[in-house]
């Protein structure tokens, strides 16, 4: 495990009848832990695009997953309905129906794929993870209370699920044992709110990834425990955070949101990819697909993608970026070659 960076949490009152306070977030990383980035030569071709003025699939697609072969599934939270595309860009299955009865869906913001290739979607408005087969039929339905707002899953092994977001920052959940919240570094302390802003990825067995979207860092689980901490290549500070008490009430929000260090995190093999946000390279926000060794927690070099991406993941064999920029959004199918720039 690489060094953890901890820092005395200081608390500034703001208002002392209120009881506001800004703290200051943890110093896990400090800039000394990052090496310059550098760009590979690779070269990509666009295999396929989904998307454009007279398509009516997407409206607001999310969370992209790659499917076990050669094709990838989504989420589109606007049209509130999960989606299958294949190896040719074509969509194999669209599955969802809002409502509160036995296979209808409220507020999914979360969904991994198992290595079996069957489609978890965890369902925090009805409470429940539902589960669809390969070929997007309703195949199960587990109960799934107390957690609230889940934003990340990551489906690891043995039926058991990383969480992220809702009442825990980041736990485990089986439909056996229930809950139980996973040891994230103690100097998160009073700043817990960062610990939402986060995203998983299932590495193998049932070791999973945990990198934030707003500071500086990745963290690798087994399990419950937490076993690696690690830097972006590019240093980002976590941001500060304002406590805010009434009476006996307490809650924290993040006053100025600041720009997005990780957008997306894929896992392929023993390797961890990022798309990141960040400051560099000038002009080029959302191309940086950023690669680390899962097993040392090592930087190993960059690559650059044609176009700016809100949403990346790595396949077997190719790669699948979601764009919101432009009126119409777009997934776009892209694959590695051997040309350099």
């Amino acid at each position: 495990m690489s060094n953890v960076r901890g820092v005395v949490l200081g608390a500034v009152c703001l208002c002392a009848a209120c009881g506001d306070a800004l703290v200051r977030a943890p110093a896990l990383f400090s800039t000394a832990d990052n090496v310059e980035r550098v760009q590979s030569s690779v070269v990509f071709d666009t295999l396929w695009v989904v998307g454009g003025p007279d398509d009516t699939l997407l409206a607001m697609p999310a969370m992209p997953r790659h499917d076990g072969e050669h094709g990838m599934v989504f989420f589109d939270y606007q049209a509130r309905r999960a989606s299958r595309i294949g190896a040719d860009g074509t969509v194999l299955w669209s599955w969802g129906r809002e409502g509160e009865g036995p296979g209808e869906i409220k507020n999914v913001r979360a969904i991994d794929v198992r290595d079996d290739g069957a489609v978890l979607l965890v369902d925090s408005g009805n409470g429940r993870v539902v589960t669809l087969s390969p070929q997007g039929e309703q195949v199960g339905e587990t109960p799934f209370r107390g957690a609230g707002t889940v934003e990340s899953v990551a489906a690891l092994s043995d039926g058991l699920l990383a969480l992220q977001g809702g009442r825990a920052p980041f736990a485990t959940w089986s439909a056996e044992g229930g809950f139980v919240n996973a040891a994230g570094p103690a100097e998160l302390g009073e700043v817990r709110l960062l610990s939402h802003q986060g995203l998983l990825a299932h590495w193998r067995d049932q070791r999973w990834v945990l990198g934030f979207r707003l500071g500086n860092g990745w963290m690798v689980f087994d399990g419950n425990n937490l076993v690696g901490t690690h830097p972006y290549v590019e240093h980002s500070e976590f941001p500060e955070i304002r406590l805010v008490r009434q009476g006996f009430r307490r809650y924290s929000h993040i006053p100025e949101r600041p720009r997005t260090s990780g957008r997306t995190l894929s896992v392929l093999a023993d390797t961890l990819f990022v798309l990141f946000g960040g400051e560099r390279p000038v002009g080029r926000l959302g191309r940086a697909l950023d690669k680390f060794d899962l097993t040392t927690g090592r930087y190993l070099g960059s690559d650059l993608l044609p176009h700016s991406a809100h949403y990346a993941t790595v396949g077997n064999d190719r790669l699948f970026t979601i764009s919101l920029d432009r009126v119409f959004p777009s997934i776009v199918a892209l694959k590695r070659t051997n040309r350099e720039t």
